[in-house]
């Protein structure tokens, strides 16, 4: 299963977003750990409907459906590299990717602040087929959709305190 990421984990990562969060890596694990964390950090704007939410470790799946217009997309990814001291790994399983693999790593700074690092290494498929994820899945569209992650987090954990 993760022979794939064994292959490019030393290739550089398509995208690469760091952001200084104000809390402390238990809080921002207490928020990734929450059921409905999937839901919080997708842009209000994109219908998205949770299939399948298996809670967040080894093995876990996460299935949604995802609206592009009047076309449905399933989006299944399966974590992996769990580890709540560093961080986690999904992968897609089926959707709309050639592949997609994102790593999640949550860096301690001090008891206040972490450093929460998404690396993404995806390919979109050739022709016809790879058309509507080079639309909704661009480097602009992936840019603005982690801009809102990390606001969204900031602003559950915030609600938390």
């Amino acid at each position: 299963m993760n022979n794939k990421f064994d292959q490019i984990q030393n290739q550089p990562p398509s995208f690469i977003q760091k952001d200084i969060i104000n809390a402390s890596t238990d809080a921002i694990w207490d928020f990734y750990l929450s059921h409905n964390a999937i839901k919080k950090l997708t842009p209000l704007f994109t219908p998205m409907q949770v299939v399948k939410n298996e809670s967040l470790a080894d093995n876990s799946i996460t299935k949604m459906r995802i609206w592009l217009g009047p076309i449905p997309i399933t989006w299944e990814a399966k974590h992996f590299d769990f580890d709540s001291k560093i961080g986690f790994t999904d992968m897609q399983t089926s959707g709309p990717m050639k592949f997609w693999i994102h790593r999640h790593e949550i860096k301690y700074i001090n008891d206040r602040q972490s450093v929460i690092e998404d690396k993404i290494w995806y390919q979109h498929y050739k022709g016809i087929k790879g058309m509507l994820s080079r639309i909704f899945f661009s480097k602009p569209a992936i840019y603005i959709l982690f801009k809102y992650r990390s606001w969204a987090t900031k602003r559950a954990i915030k609600n938390r305190l």
